[in-house]
Protein backbone atom coordinates (compact mmCIF):
# COMPACT_ATOMS: atom_id res chain seq x y z
CA UNK A 1 0.00 0.00 0.00
CA UNK A 2 2.97 2.26 0.69
CA UNK A 3 4.36 1.75 -2.69
CA UNK A 4 0.94 2.57 -4.45
CA UNK A 5 1.17 5.64 -2.27
CA UNK A 6 4.49 6.94 -3.36
CA UNK A 7 3.53 5.84 -6.76
CA UNK A 8 0.81 7.91 -6.67
CA UNK A 9 2.61 11.08 -5.54
CA UNK A 10 5.18 10.33 -7.93
CA UNK A 11 3.09 10.23 -11.09
CA UNK A 12 1.35 13.52 -9.53
CA UNK A 13 4.45 15.56 -9.19
CA UNK A 14 5.60 14.49 -12.57
CA UNK A 15 2.33 15.32 -14.29
CA UNK A 16 2.18 18.83 -12.42
CA UNK A 17 5.85 19.48 -14.00
CA UNK A 18 4.84 18.55 -17.50
CA UNK A 19 2.15 20.80 -17.22
CA UNK A 20 4.47 23.57 -15.96
CA UNK A 21 6.36 22.76 -19.09
CA UNK A 22 3.52 22.90 -21.88
CA UNK A 23 2.41 26.27 -20.27
CA UNK A 24 6.53 27.31 -20.58
CA UNK A 25 6.27 26.51 -23.99
CA UNK A 26 3.37 27.96 -25.19
CA UNK A 27 3.30 30.86 -22.75
CA UNK A 28 6.77 31.33 -21.67
CA UNK A 29 5.16 31.34 -17.93
CA UNK A 30 4.50 29.19 -15.55
CA UNK A 31 1.69 29.42 -12.89
CA UNK A 32 2.38 30.07 -9.60
CA UNK A 33 -0.24 27.56 -8.46
CA UNK A 34 1.86 24.63 -9.95
CA UNK A 35 4.78 25.51 -7.85
CA UNK A 36 2.85 25.77 -4.97
CA UNK A 37 0.97 22.35 -6.25
CA UNK A 38 4.26 21.01 -6.27
CA UNK A 39 4.90 21.87 -2.82
CA UNK A 40 2.37 20.52 -1.84
CA UNK A 41 3.02 17.17 -2.98
CA UNK A 42 6.74 17.61 -1.69
CA UNK A 43 5.26 17.68 1.69
CA UNK A 44 3.30 14.29 1.23
CA UNK A 45 5.74 12.69 -0.56
CA UNK A 46 8.04 13.41 2.49
CA UNK A 47 5.49 11.96 5.03
CA UNK A 48 5.08 8.85 2.70
CA UNK A 49 8.94 8.01 2.61
CA UNK A 50 9.26 8.76 6.51
CA UNK A 51 8.83 6.04 8.91
CA UNK A 52 8.01 8.32 11.75
CA UNK A 53 6.27 12.36 12.51
CA UNK A 54 10.41 12.73 13.39
CA UNK A 55 11.78 11.28 10.44
CA UNK A 56 9.18 13.30 8.27
CA UNK A 57 10.38 16.48 9.99
CA UNK A 58 13.83 16.06 9.69
CA UNK A 59 13.22 15.19 6.17
CA UNK A 60 11.08 17.99 5.45
CA UNK A 61 13.73 20.06 7.33
CA UNK A 62 16.65 19.04 5.30
CA UNK A 63 14.57 19.39 2.31
CA UNK A 64 13.27 22.93 2.83
CA UNK A 65 16.94 23.90 3.87
CA UNK A 66 18.37 23.10 0.05
CA UNK A 67 15.25 24.32 -1.30
CA UNK A 68 15.91 27.87 0.65
CA UNK A 69 19.55 27.82 -0.42
CA UNK A 70 18.10 27.25 -4.47
CA UNK A 71 15.43 29.77 -4.00
CA UNK A 72 18.63 32.26 -2.87
CA UNK A 73 20.51 31.22 -5.65
CA UNK A 74 17.82 31.43 -7.86
CA UNK A 75 16.50 34.85 -6.70
CA UNK A 76 19.94 36.58 -7.87
CA UNK A 77 19.84 34.57 -11.05
CA UNK A 78 16.36 36.36 -11.82
CA UNK A 79 17.34 39.37 -10.62
CA UNK A 80 20.05 39.64 -13.36
CA UNK A 81 17.57 38.28 -15.87
CA UNK A 82 19.36 34.93 -16.17
CA UNK A 83 16.28 33.16 -15.20
CA UNK A 84 12.47 33.43 -15.20
CA UNK A 85 10.53 33.95 -12.15
CA UNK A 86 8.26 30.84 -12.91
CA UNK A 87 11.21 28.72 -13.59
CA UNK A 88 12.83 29.91 -10.30
CA UNK A 89 9.83 28.94 -8.10
CA UNK A 90 9.28 25.48 -10.42
CA UNK A 91 12.56 24.81 -9.27
CA UNK A 92 12.65 25.27 -5.74
CA UNK A 93 9.70 23.16 -5.38
CA UNK A 94 11.20 20.48 -7.06
CA UNK A 95 14.18 20.42 -5.06
CA UNK A 96 12.04 20.04 -2.08
CA UNK A 97 10.39 17.39 -3.30
CA UNK A 98 13.46 15.69 -4.35
CA UNK A 99 15.44 16.85 -1.05
CA UNK A 100 18.98 16.18 -0.51
CA UNK A 101 19.28 13.14 -1.74
CA UNK A 102 17.90 13.71 -5.30
CA UNK A 103 19.20 17.45 -5.99
CA UNK A 104 22.63 16.68 -7.73
CA UNK A 105 20.91 14.04 -9.86
CA UNK A 106 17.71 17.21 -10.67
CA UNK A 107 20.17 19.75 -11.16
CA UNK A 108 22.58 17.55 -13.48
CA UNK A 109 19.76 16.75 -15.71
CA UNK A 110 18.22 19.64 -15.77
CA UNK A 111 21.74 21.47 -16.63
CA UNK A 112 22.06 18.62 -19.45
CA UNK A 113 18.67 19.38 -20.56
CA UNK A 114 18.72 22.82 -20.40
CA UNK A 115 22.02 23.04 -22.91
CA UNK A 116 20.58 20.79 -25.22
CA UNK A 117 17.75 22.86 -25.35
CA UNK A 118 19.53 26.25 -25.84
CA UNK A 119 21.30 24.15 -28.89
CA UNK A 120 18.33 23.26 -29.97
CA UNK A 121 17.11 27.01 -30.33
CA UNK A 122 20.11 27.74 -31.94
CA UNK A 123 20.11 25.54 -34.28
CA UNK A 124 16.65 25.11 -35.29
CA UNK A 125 16.16 28.76 -36.80
CA UNK A 126 19.52 28.55 -38.49
CA UNK A 127 18.74 25.30 -40.39
CA UNK A 128 14.88 25.23 -40.45
CA UNK A 129 13.90 28.75 -40.98
CA UNK A 130 10.05 27.54 -41.32
CA UNK A 131 10.05 26.03 -37.76
CA UNK A 132 11.60 29.39 -36.30
CA UNK A 133 8.46 31.15 -36.06
CA UNK A 134 7.18 27.80 -34.11
CA UNK A 135 9.80 28.02 -31.49
CA UNK A 136 10.63 31.85 -31.35
CA UNK A 137 6.90 33.09 -31.75
CA UNK A 138 6.20 35.56 -34.93
CA UNK A 139 7.15 38.40 -32.98
CA UNK A 140 10.77 37.57 -32.56
CA UNK A 141 12.16 36.33 -35.73
CA UNK A 142 15.90 35.11 -34.79
CA UNK A 143 17.43 37.98 -36.71
CA UNK A 144 16.05 40.55 -34.81
CA UNK A 145 18.76 40.53 -32.50
CA UNK A 146 16.28 40.31 -29.68
CA UNK A 147 16.80 38.16 -26.88
CA UNK A 148 14.75 34.90 -26.80
CA UNK A 149 13.94 33.15 -23.81
CA UNK A 150 13.92 29.36 -23.18
CA UNK A 151 10.83 27.72 -21.85
CA UNK A 152 13.43 26.89 -18.91
CA UNK A 153 10.41 24.39 -17.28
CA UNK A 154 11.15 21.54 -19.69
CA UNK A 155 14.54 21.14 -18.39
CA UNK A 156 13.29 21.12 -14.78
CA UNK A 157 10.34 19.23 -15.78
CA UNK A 158 13.05 16.48 -17.13
CA UNK A 159 15.86 16.98 -14.38
CA UNK A 160 12.98 16.17 -12.03
CA UNK A 161 11.78 13.13 -13.98
CA UNK A 162 15.29 11.88 -13.74
CA UNK A 163 15.87 12.39 -10.18
CA UNK A 164 12.04 10.57 -9.10
CA UNK A 165 12.05 7.94 -11.90
CA UNK A 166 15.15 5.90 -11.28
CA UNK A 167 13.18 5.38 -7.25
CA UNK A 168 9.85 4.42 -8.23
CA UNK A 169 8.37 0.96 -6.53
CA UNK A 170 7.96 -1.65 -8.91
CA UNK A 171 4.56 -2.80 -8.57
CA UNK A 172 4.49 -5.65 -10.79
CA UNK A 173 5.15 -9.22 -10.19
Amino acid sequence: MLALAHLTIAVAALTLVAVAALQDVRERLIANRLSLLLLGIGVLHHMVTAGSITEWLASAGSAFAVAAIVFLVGFALWRLGSLGGGDVKLLVAATFFVGPDGVLVLFASTALTGGALALAYLLVPAFLPVLATRFTGPDAPASSGHRRSLPYGVAIAAGLACAVVPSLPVLIG
